[in-house]
């Protein structure tokens, strides 16, 4: 066994760099996000019990939804600053590290106080009501409105210290990132499992505080930690601002916001569409089918997480072999996963009732199999993302993604029709990143081989 165990450890010694840096994230991620797993499948119950009607909880879900969709509205400025930040980290350019950082948090600052200060004057004079399909005789618009502000300020105080993620990713440790979820999650977990209020008013007001508190609190703490450790004397100040990479990074930042936009617009509206298009208690329905078929799928996500910054990496340091051979290894990951998505459907229905108790639903398998379709195209979709985001390399995204938001609303509202179920909405996401899944991966391995053999010609240019 100890033989076993040191001809293990000699051959991680010898693997490359980037492997080892991605092997590493991999594991300390998939520790962590398994116990996040775990604390979002025990909150649902939760959630249950804190919100006695499904039709508030649906209403809740569907109101966090709309208002996380604003997390897109930083113009890109993360992934921008992400990007722009690991080849300043691979030369050891302090300066440069300093200026980028600097840069991204006074433009994010900047937006966030141009937002926020005439939206929470406008947001008391907008019916909520009608906009989550809601009546006034179950929640008034006063209740909604404070409720909407709530989540508001926190998603925008979010903006700005969330810019620490983007920071750890271009450090290449990607693992951190989710730890601060699981922090996030065990705190909301906590507050609707001992938590609990007899108006229904409260239970909404105080919900959102608890989930802006549990969603900065991690960040804050994180970025004080690393701004005093790991990067001191590199901590963003205004005299290190600097117009020409702030452009740089708003450049970059403004192509990876429209394929944000984009692609949150096809896959990240359904509650939404749902309570508009059916009822707002349909959307727990939803949340019971997506949860399940979304654990395969964040798992593997998951273990791309690190690649996006290690292909950036790599790509910096011209070793497009390396990122050619990891992509179609992650093609085959990727296929598997798939499948597993279909295995797990003959369970389903033990599943629903070990987690929720029974009776809860009656699994219809038409649903479960279309989300097994679509929980397979995210699977796809991630690999696609994951190496074509590290190379900067997003022009197939913006078109496909653009052509998806325009065919997601009438898809949706002819499958609804078709199905009379709010099934149809998934089937509306298929359709709407079929293109993208077929065209994307032919693209991408044409760009990867044709650097390599430019990068091997060059290599035999220098020896001749």
């Amino acid at each position: 066994m100890k033989k076993i165990v040191l001809n293990m450890r000699n051959r991680f010694q010898n693997t490359n760099i980037n492997n080892k840096v991605i092997a590493l994230n991999t594991i300390g991620a998939f520790v962590i996000k398994g116990a996040t797993l775990i604390i979002s499948l025990l909150t649902m119950p939760g959630y249950l019990n804190y919100f006695d009607s499904q039709l508030i909880l649906g209403t809740w879900f569907a109101l966090v939804s709309v208002l996380t969709w604003i997390l897109t509205f930083d113009l890109g400025i993360g992934n921008g600053l992400r990007n722009h930040l690991v080849p300043a980290i691979v030369s050891d350019d302090s300066d440069k590290i300093k200026k980028y950082i600097s840069s991204a948090y006074i433009i994010v600052s900047i937006v966030v106080c141009t937002i926020v200060i005439p939206s929470v004057f406008l947001f008391k004079y907008i019916d909520w009501n009608t906009i989550f399909n809601l009546s006034v005789n179950v929640v008034s618009n006063e209740t909604l409105a404070i409720t909407v502000t709530i989540v508001f300020v926190g998603i925008m105080l979010q903006f700005i210290f969330k810019l620490i993620t983007s920071i750890l990713f271009a450090m290449q440790k990607s693992a951190l990132t989710n730890l601060l979820s699981l922090i996030s999650s065990i705190i909301i977990f906590l507050f609707v499992s001992f938590v609990k209020f007899q108006e229904l008013s409260s239970s909404l007001i105080f919900m959102a505080v608890a989930h802006s508190l549990a969603i900065n609190i991690p960040l804050i703490i994180a970025t004080v930690t690393i701004f005093r450790k790991n990067l001191k004397g590199l901590r963003p100040s205004f005299k290190d601002f600097n117009w020409k990479y702030a452009q740089d990074i708003v450049k970059l930042g403004g192509i990876f916001f429209w394929v944000q936009i984009t692609f949150m617009l096809i896959t990240a509206t359904n509650d939404y569409l749902i309570a508009i298009f059916t009822a707002p208690d349909q959307v727990v329905e939803y949340q019971i089918y997506n949860r399940l078929f979304t654990l395969i799928g964040m798992l593997f996500l998951l273990a791309l997480t690190p690649i996006w910054s290690a292909v950036t990496k790599a790509i910096a340091e011209e070793d497009f072999a390396w990122v050619l051979k990891l992509y179609r290894t992650l093609k085959i990951m990727a296929l598997i996963a798939s499948v597993l998505q279909f295995l797990l459907i003959p369970f389903l229905q033990f599943g629903i009732d070990l987690w929720l108790g029974e009776d809860r639903i009656q699994v219809n398998y038409f649903y479960a199999i279309t989300f097994a379709i679509f929980g397979s195209m995210l699977i796809w979709n991630g690999v696609l993302a994951s190496i074509a985001n590290g190379c900067n390399q997003l022009k197939g995204q913006s078109i496909f993604f653009t052509i998806g938001v325009i065919v997601k609303v009438p898809a949706a509202i002819f499958f609804v029709e078709i199905y009379q179920s709010w099934i149809g909405i998934i089937a509306a996401n298929i359709v709407a990143l079929t293109l993208y899944s077929i065209v994307q991966p032919i693209w991408l391995e044409k760009y990867l081989g044709e650097r390599q053999i430019e990068r091997e010609q060059l290599k035999g240019r220098i020896i001749n």
